[in-house]
């Protein structure tokens, strides 16, 4: 396959050394981190210790392929739907929240599009550096819920790869899902400026549970059933990436902008469509908002 992969951080990186090993990928990263990639290329490191220098074609622009996934911040996709929304190619999506969902549903055919949704810990250490710091769940499926070949051939990419992933006919539960799990660690650990495994401590755990709770209440009052258990996947994942920073805290530290709008913004509009209050989400995210820049 020629797939393009949009974005040089955590995830991009990652997606891109593994469909590199046996695919075409073009890398599109910004203009002022193309030299410096071009000249050192993409280093991925695993969670073996291995640094992976995968080789890929380096790029600015976006244009057609077999699949274009997505690997920016939720809060750069408004500025990419314009550049393919008139393309055909496939969409592959990896925010997190569910702002991006709604948004692209709005602007692109919904056979062109797909989600990859995952719970894998990876810390970005700069654009094209990233680290794989803990395993988790990977599910991908297409929102029109065909099983296409393309989508097949896709996740058997990963699983080549090591990314153990899974197709799944409704994957908007699973979005759903990813952006409960998001909503409660990462702005307690961005708060209290702690690896995932510090959340085990019991008033952060209390209070990423109170979070987890509404998140879910919301999702219910929606009408979403949700594939799993969200308390059990965010325990999990605080175990599985236990030494891994999330992407708020990261954004925080590098006096980035967060997905907080994203993620329990949105969430937060939500419930008030359906008239609950949501009190836990809208303390963090006014506590995040403070801290950041943006």
């Amino acid at each position: 396959m020629n797939i393009t992969i949009v974005g040089a951080g955590a995830l991009g990186n990652m997606l891109a050394t593994k469909f590199s090993e046996n695919n075409k990928v073009k890398l599109v990263v910004k203009p002022e981190h193309a030299k410096a990639i071009k000249t050192r290329g993409i280093l991925f490191k695993e969670i073996n210790g291995n640094i992976l220098n995968p080789k890929l074609e380096i790029r600015t622009d976006i244009e057609e392929n077999d699949w274009i996934i997505l690997c920016v911040k939720s809060y750069d996709i408004p500025k990419i739907i314009e550049k393919v929304k008139n393309m055909k190619s496939p969409i592959l999506c990896c925010q997190n929240g569910l702002q991006t969902l709604h948004l692209l549903m709005k602007e692109i055919k919904t056979k062109r599009l797909s989600y990859l949704v995952t719970g894998h810990g990876i810390s970005k250490i700069k654009p094209g550096i990233s680290e794989h710091k803990g395993r988790g769940f990977t599910y991908i499926g297409e929102l029109s819920k065909n099983k296409s070949e393309r989508i097949k051939k896709i996740s058997n990419e990963l699983k080549n790869g090591g990314i153990e992933c899974s197709i799944v006919n409704n994957i908007q539960e699973y979005v759903w899902l990813k952006t409960i799990i998001n909503s409660a660690i990462n702005p307690i650990a961005s708060l209290a400026e702690v690896k995932n495994g510090r959340l085990r401590n019991p008033k952060l755990n209390e209070k990423v549970k109170e979070i987890c709770e509404e998140s879910e209440l919301i999702a219910k009052k929606k009408g979403i059933s949700l594939p799993l258990d969200p308390w059990e996947e965010i325990n999990s994942i605080i175990e599985n990436t236990a030494e891994n920073k999330c992407s708020m805290l990261q954004d925080l530290e590098n006096n980035q902008k967060t997905e907080i709008k994203a993620i329990n913004g949105e969430l937060i509009r939500i419930a008030k469509e359906l008239s609950i209050n949501p009190i836990q989400n809208q303390q963090v995210f006014s506590e995040i908002e403070k801290l950041s820049k943006y």
